[in-house]
């Protein structure tokens, strides 16, 4: 055995990967690089500025660094796809309720057994005309981008495992005002078998809020059957005054002729609706409301922000059944 010789062994190394994808800071900031690349990295603008005049990608292109959905590399296009919605879905460039929205629709998307991007795509999000959001660094844009990054890198849920939001509509509403599609009251009142609100989360929602909400008049209300306190407001318009031939009529001028008349306008609710100024649903010292619908769970709310309030699904309420 004296004679035989052993070569020296070295581990082979993973290839680096030499190839320029699109590159992000941490924070949301649109670097540059290929668009529709199949990765996205995220770096420092000085960093990224010196692989540019070195043309040497291969510093970018850390593992540790990429933005990774489901344990796999997020496409460009499905993480501005993303971005784009989580952006319209959330009213000013606020990014705590931008962060909402990002982990929200992942954890229903997760719950759903759906990808994100698909989640998105259908009817949960009621944002018209979805497309990609385009590689600009407005401030919204980039808070966006900052709130979808918090996701896919691992940053603790705030809304604690929320799947759902609403908006001014669901304390305008409430279960006791015809809504503007002529239905009583909120969809959620009729979807789960309970809704509760922590104290602190309601006064934070109703605070941003403010004390009334106006919708547009579809003229869709029976008077006989219209509930609630709601306020139909009307506007003055100028219409032409038609003759028996159903043409235009012209006064003594040769001008046409109008009239003014009033015209359904908007619908005004107070908030809250008298579901919330109702001490039936107090008695705890948190809003409760048991719905009698017969389903398995019902929704408690986890956090504000902006105009809308979070919701996480639960059998049993998660609020205390008598008060401290």
């Amino acid at each position: 055995m004296s004679n035989v010789k052993f070569g020296d062994y070295k581990p082979q190394e993973d290839p680096k990967d030499t190839l320029q994808y699109v590159y992000y800071t941490r924070e949301g900031e649109y670097l540059g690089g290929i668009a529709g690349s199949a990765k996205i990295f995220t770096t420092t603008k000085e960093k990224y500025d010196q692989a540019v005049a070195a043309k040497n990608w291969e510093s970018l292109n850390v593992d540790a660094n990429m933005v990774k959905y489901d344990g796999k590399a997020l496409s460009h296009s499905d993480f501005r796809y993303i971005a784009y919605i989580v952006s319209h879905e959330s009213g000013n460039a606020d990014i705590k309720e931008l962060r909402c929205v990002a982990f929200t629709s992942r954890n229903r998307a997760v719950s759903t057994k759906k990808t994100w991007r698909s989640l998105l795509a259908s009817g949960y999000s009621s944002v018209p005309n979805k497309k990609e959001l385009p590689d600009k660094n407005d401030e919204k844009s980039k808070l966006a981008r900052y709130a979808v990054l918090d996701v896919c890198f691992g940053v603790k849920d705030i809304t604690d495992g929320a799947e759902f939001w609403d908006g001014t509509d669901f304390l305008a509403w409430g279960n006791s005002e015809t809504n503007p599609y002529n239905k009583l009251g909120q969809n959620k009142f009729d979807e789960y078998k309970f809704v509760e609100i922590p104290k602190a989360v309601y006064d934070d929602f109703v605070a941003a809020n403010g004390t009334s909400a106006r919708y547009k008049d579809k003229g869709n209300h029976d008077a006989n059957t219209d509930q609630g306190t709601h306020e139909h407001l009307k506007k003055k318009v100028k219409k032409p005054v038609l003759g028996a031939d159903g043409k235009q009529v012209n006064g003594a001028d040769g001008k046409p002729q109008f009239k003014e008349v009033e015209v359904a306008d908007r619908i005004k609710y107070a908030i809250p609706s008298a579901d919330f100024q109702d001490q039936q649903y107090w008695t705890s010292g948190n809003f409760y409301y048991e719905t009698n619908v017969k389903t398995t769970n019902g929704i408690s709310a986890t956090i504000t922000a902006g105009k809308s309030i979070f919701w996480k699904l639960t059998p049993n309420r998660l609020t205390a059944v008598t008060a401290k």
